[in-house]
């Protein structure tokens, strides 16, 4: 039987290169297209011309990780030990049924688990899960601890504006306009496979305080661990950070593979909550 674990997740998770050389842990790139090129996230991907791309329109667009490409990080893995794959929120993306299927194709004993969150929530899970793994060498320590932290995980950002939700058909051009030209930058929320407007703010200073709100009423500053976020804003970020009252364990920059998705400018935190509260009762 294999006597420990590997953990295998996307580039999406937005874990620091340190924590990750610290953790072993491996990471399926995000395959991206700027205009016409082929990029892997978190390679070759250049944070800066993609926002550039993404500002002046030109064509982006992300894919999940194929079911062959999580065989090729499993087949990577020692026999003697077990890979665990974390992957983003099912309802989110299909990197959790691509990961399933390669557990299926690879004919070895593969665990695949649901952060139930995505970006740096996801990150989360994945850290929780590698820090359960360096004390003790048991797999399935590693999986209850991803999916106890699955079940802890909260996330909170704001967007500079909607303007990049305009691609995804979602919300009309003329109240993505509207929205743009009044200054509103929505606040969101990401837990348990969701996610959810928390509200509207029309400045950067109220989008960050209801940011903040958010994560004091969530149980924030009796967190495990805080990670703060952010796509192409570090000032912001650090701003946040202080708000924050210094509880933040790192800030790390958004995957650039999600800012297609949000656009540059989202920052936000997110936290795992201490075991002895339940959402339901913040």
């Amino acid at each position: 039987m294999p006597s420990a674990a590997v953990l295998i997740t996307d580039s999406s998770a937005c874990i620091p290169r340190p924590l990750l050389r610290r953790h072993d842990i491996r990471v399926v790139a995000i395959q991206v297209v700027v205009g016409g090129e082929e990029f892997r996230d978190g390679v070759n991907l250049n944070r800066r011309k993609l926002y550039g791309a993404l500002e002046r329109g030109v064509a982006v667009k992300s894919s999940a990780p194929s079911p062959l490409d999580y065989l090729d990080a499993i087949e990577a893995v020692p026999e003697d030990v077990t890979p665990v794959i974390v992957t983003p929120a099912a309802e989110f993306t299909r990197m959790h049924q691509n990961a399933g299927l390669a557990a299926e194709l690879s004919g070895r004993r593969v665990t695949v688990v649901d952060s139930r969150s995505a970006t740096v929530g996801h990150g989360l899970v994945v850290l929780a899960a590698a820090e359960a793994g360096r004390r003790s060498r048991s797999v399935d320590d590693v999986v209850a601890a991803a999916e106890d932290a699955a079940d802890r995980t909260e996330l909170v950002a704001c967007m500079e504006s909607l303007e990049h939700l305009r691609q995804s058909g979602r919300l009309p051009a003329m109240a993505i306009g509207f929205a743009n030209h009044i200054g509103v930058r929505p606040v969101f929320r990401m837990r348990q496979g969701t996610a959810e407007r928390l509200g509207l703010p029309r400045t950067e200073e109220s989008a960050l305080a209801r940011v903040v709100r958010e994560w004091r009423a969530g149980g924030g500053p009796s967190a495990e661990r805080v990670a703060v976020f952010h796509a192409g804003r570090p000032e912001r970020a650090s701003r946040l950070a202080a708000l924050l009252g210094g509880r933040a364990s790192f800030t790390t920059e958004f995957s650039a593979a999600m800012a297609i998705h949000t656009g540059p400018g989202v920052t936000g935190v997110a936290w795992l909550r201490a075991p002895d509260l339940e959402p339901d009762l913040l």
